[in-house]
């Protein structure tokens, strides 16, 4: 641990907290990668390795979980429109006091509390709770105080896209095909402009021989 600790250039104590009290006995130690990744996506299968719901012997009452390092947090990606109309929203106990903070504003500030909320916010919310959330180590860029672990990359499954409904399909091939008559309409403006500019300037030249 020294070794890696020392190449390490984050939060080494922020890294490192609460190690001492988690049974590391028998856990794997997976480590995701979320550069490209979609948030939730990956979020729902980090609280399934958190949870150990991917192990046969899976109890609800019980914390088998193994230790998840998540990498690249600043890469992630969101669908749709969610990086400035999703908000984080907090109040500090006084009136009038209700915070509020975009995502793009919390990938700027933190990226790490994006994914560390999302995956606490698909956790049961019971007793196991912390000692889940201890096991979730997330770091920003690729370094982490790990290396000298047994790390097992974890592979996310194949992302399943929904076909176009026929319904959009048809709105689409419309939007397409309105899209290219203003193109070749403009594209006949242009030339039938031209070809007057053209006839103009010959009957100008006529008019002064």
């Amino acid at each position: 641990m020294a070794a890696s600790s020392h190449a390490f250039s984050g939060n080494l104590k922020k890294a490192l907290a609460g190690l001492r009290r988690i049974n590391l006995d028998g856990l794997r130690w997976r480590v995701f990668d979320a550069k490209g990744q979609v948030l939730g996506r990956l979020s729902s299968q980090i609280a399934t390795v958190l949870q150990g719901k991917d192990k046969p012997t899976y109890a609800p009452n019980r914390d088998d979980g193994d230790m998840c390092i998540v990498l690249n947090a600043k890469d992630l990606s969101v669908t749709g429109r969610k990086m400035t109309h999703k908000f984080y929203r907090w109040h500090t106990g006084y009136v009038g006091n209700l915070k509020e903070r975009s995502l793009k504003d919390q990938m700027e500030k933190d990226p790490t509390e994006v994914i560390r909320k999302a995956v606490l916010r698909m956790l049961p919310r019971n007793k196991l709770r912390d000692d889940r959330d201890g096991k979730l180590r997330i770091f920003s860029g690729s370094e982490h105080p790990f290396n000298d672990r047994p790390l097992e990359p974890s592979v996310m499954p194949p992302r399943n896209v929904r076909e176009m409904r026929p319904r959009a399909r048809r709105a689409l091939v419309r939007a397409q095909k309105k899209l290219e008559q203003g193109n070749t309409m403009v594209d006949t403006q242009r030339k039938k402009e031209g070809a007057d500019a053209s006839s103009g300037e010959v009957k100008s030249t006529e008019a002064t021989a």
